[in-house]
Order: C-alpha cells, then sequence, then structure tokens
C-alpha cells in the first residue's frame, strides 16, 4: 500500500490537501529509490518535463525526444516487445509506414519522408510513457503533481503579463514570444484540470474548493490568451470530466454557474476579447465567403480530392499551397496547414493514411475509455478518456498534425491518459 493510500484510508471523510501530497511526494522518492540507477535518472528528467515546455520548444523537443529514443532502445536491449502487440500502437506503426511511403510518391519526397520519420518520436514518446515511465502509478501521480505546477506557473506568468503589458491584439505571447501559451494550458494541462474539476464536483471539503478555485482561475488564464479553441477544448473536457466520475448535481450546476458569470465579467471588462469569442468566432465560423479559416480548410479539401490516392506527402501542404496551385479554387486561403487533423492527414496521406489515422487516433480514445469502465473508483483513471476525445475530436479548428510546437503538448497529455492502472 502507498503512502497516499494509506493518506486516503485515514481520511475516509474527504481527502486533506497538505498530507495528500506529502504522500505523493514521499511515494515518488520510494518508487524512484527502487528504480536502476540509470532509469531513475530518465525518470526524474520525465517529471520534470511540464517544467521543460515552459522554456521553449527546442528543450521541449529534446526533452520528448530523449525519452522517446531511450525508451526504444530499451526495448531492444532488454528484448522487450509486449507493447508492440498493442493495438493502438500497431495501428500507430502502420500509419506512420503509411505516411513514408506517401511521402516517397510525393511532390517533394525528401522534405515529405523527412518530416514522416520524425513525427514518430511523438507516438513513441506516448508509449514510453504508458509501458515504461508511469507503469508505477506512484510516479504517474508524481507527474500529474508536476503537470498541475506547471500549469500554474504559466498562469502566473501570464498574470504577469497582463499585469504588465496587456494583451496585444487580444492575445497573450509570454514566456515564448508568440501565440501559443494557450496551447500549453489547454493541452499540457488537461490531465491536471480535468482531475481538478472532476474533484469539485465530486467530494467535499477544502481540496473540492480548492480545485474549484484553481480551475476557475486557469479557464480564466486560458480566455485571456485569446486561443479559442483551446478555450473551448479546456471548457468542454472539464463539463465532460466532472459528469463522468461521480458528480453532485447541484456542486456540479453551482461550478458551471460560477464558470458563466466569471466569463460574463471578463467580456463586460475587455469587450474586444468579447468580441473575439462572440461575433468574430461566429463569422468565422459560419461565412465562407469572410471566414480566413474555413478558407483555409476548403483549401485543404479541394486539393485532397484531386489527390485522394497517396496524398501530397506529409507536411507538404506547406509547400504547394503557395505556389499558386489554390489558384484554380474558389474561396480558399493558403496556409501552413489546413487547420484541421483530419483534412490534413486526408489531404497529405491520401485516402488510406485517412482510414489508418483515423484507425489509429480513435484506437487510442477507446483504450482509454475501456481503462475507465475498470477503474471506475479512480478519478484519474475514469475520466483520462476525456483527454484524447477532446484533443481528436473532429469538428475543430487544430494546428498543424505533424509539427513540432502541436505535438509536443499534445502528446505530453494524450501519453498520459494511455497509462494503464496495473498496481
Amino acid at each position: 500500500m502507498t503512502h497516499l493510500d494509506q493518506c486516503l484510508e485515514q481520511d475516509a471523510g474527504g481527502i486533506h490537501l497538505i498530507p495528500a501530497l506529502n504522500a505523493i511526494i514521499r511515494d515518488a522518492k520510494d518508487a524512484l529509490s527502487a528504480l536502476p540507477r540509470w532509469e531513475r535518472g530518465f525518470h526524474i528528467f520525465w517529471l520534470l518535463g511540464p517544467f521543460i515546455m515552459l522554456i521553449e520548444r527546442t528543450p521541449a523537443d529534446a526533452w520528448l525526444t530523449i525519452l522517446a529514443l531511450t525508451f526504444a532502445v530499451r526495448a531492444v536491449v532488454k528484448r522487450d516487445g509486449e507493447w508492440l502487440k498493442i493495438f493502438w500502437v500497431k495501428a500507430g506503426f502502420l500509419f506512420w509506414f503509411w505516411c513514408l511511403f506517401s511521402g516517397a510518391m510525393s511532390y517533394d519526397p525528401a522534405y515529405s519522408m523527412g518530416e514522416a520519420f520524425v513525427w514518430i518520436r511523438f507516438p513513441l514518446f506516448a508509449m514510453a510513457t504508458a509501458f515504461w515511465l508511469a507503469l508505477d502509478k506512484r510516479l504517474l501521480y508524481a507527474m500529474l503533481l508536476s503537470v498541475a505546477l506547471g500549469t500554474l506557473v504559466m498562469c502566473f506568468i501570464l498574470t504577469a503579463e497582463i499585469i504588465i503589458i496587456g494583451q496585444q491584439g487580444g492575445r497573450l505571447t509570454w514566456p515564448y514570444g508568440d501565440l501559443v501559451p494557450g496551447n500549453y494550458v489547454a493541452k499540457v494541462g488537461l490531465p491536471a484540470f480535468t482531475i481538478m474539476v472532476a474533484l469539485a464536483v465530486s467530494i467535499n471539503g477544502r481540496v473540492a474548493a480548492l480545485s474549484g478555485i484553481i480551475a476557475l482561475f486557469t479557464m480564466a488564464i486560458s480566455v485571456m490568451t485569446g486561443e479559442r479553441i483551446n478555450f473551448l477544448i479546456r471548457g468542454c473536457s472539464g463539463m465532460l470530466a466532472g459528469l463522468v466520475w461521480k458528480p453532485k448535481w447541484r456542486r456540479y450546476l453551482g461550478l458551471v454557474a460560477v464558470e458563466v458569470l466569471a466569463l460574463v465579467m471578463i467580456f463586460s471588462a475587455l469587450p474586444g476579447t468579447a468580441s473575439r469569442y462572440t461575433d468574430q468566432f461566429i463569422a468565422g465560423v459560419i461565412n465562407p465567403q469572410e471566414s480566413a479559416w474555413l478558407k483555409t480548410i476548403n483549401g485543404g479539401w479541394q486539393l485532397a480530392q484531386d489527390n485522394l490516392m497517396f496524398g501530397i506527402g506529409t507536411a507538404n501542404y506547406r509547400l504547394v499551397s503557395y505556389e499558386g496551385i489554390l489558384d484554380k479554387y474558389e474561396n480558399v486561403r493558403p496556409d501552413v496547414h489546413p487547420h484541421n487533423y483530419y483534412v490534413q492527414i486526408l489531404l497529405e496521406t491520401g485516402l488510406i493514411g485517412f482510414i489508418l489515422g483515423v484507425l489509429f487516433l480513435w484506437s487510442i480514445i477507446w483504450t482509454c475509455i475501456r481503462a475507465s469502465f475498470n477503474n471506475r473508483e479512480n478519478v484519474f483513471f475514469a475520466t483520462a478518456w476525456v483527454i484524447p476525445f477532446g484533443l481528436f475530436w473532429p469538428i475543430a479548428t487544430t494546428a498543424d498534425f505533424f509539427g513540432q510546437w502541436n505535438n509536443i503538448f499534445m502528446w505530453s497529455a494524450v501519453a498520459l491518459a494511455l497509462v494503464k492502472n496495473k498496481q
């Protein structure tokens, strides 16, 4: 029995914050001390991930890639191939092989195959987390604590930006200097956020109140970043997580009401932000002649129909869309990617790649849903399926499916959702 289990048994009337945090830290120390020395270093490195991702994309990519490659080498050395029998793993590699083949048949084979070849590091990181780094649930809980702390640090940084210089064009940019901090809050922080919402509407005591307050604070910061889809990912995922784990309905409705009230207050104080989330957003969804987003998706869709067999090659849309190829279509807008995962997969890998890609993504979702059925008493395992469900929802504007920054954030969250409770 872990220190956390003992703590929860002793506090049967509710979860007490300080004893629970101390128990998580003691459990993590015990788990790390039981590991071989070389593995201990990599696990500590993994636990630092949410803070490394606060620095910049190159350190974050190095963190993810080192762990993914170490897992692959470790599997070869130890002759551990059991994880290769898992369906979502096989689906991921099958999709990857097709991406390489499609790239070889493409407009720019060298570039496309290179982009496809290195993309596998993201799913491989998820495999490393699920089948190595987080096998011990004591370390999984330590990582969830690290995610929560990393998200709070990001929110404090963005609060400082709001106080010191304010929004620029309705957006926030710290600490990266570009328009992605809401991506961190929404995706990296999603595993901790779903737990906090579920606890806020399901249990009694100070932990429930604190969870609700932190969730509300991070939602307010998400609004202030100006990243509308990332805000919707958090809002919808939080409401869904609150519904699927022992909700107390008055508490749930009360939390929703408080969040709506906070949103109204922010919109009243910041009409520019309100416009971005209301009339500008609605116009962007329903007006094909004026919507840059719909024109961008339409460009990918039109080009996909003319390249159904093999697609144009992984990541090649950024090359061909600016070379006049889209000029023959109406209501299109060239861009580096078509701003929808499923349109991009169809466009760049063809119909077979689209089928394999959908199989891969939704096998991840189904794997997490099945795991939730077997772990209904554990708040994380019961709600973890919400993470890939929200991130891979098909009807949404999205970042580049094969791009660097988006994948680092996204797969750090999906990786945790794929961990199974074997203890």
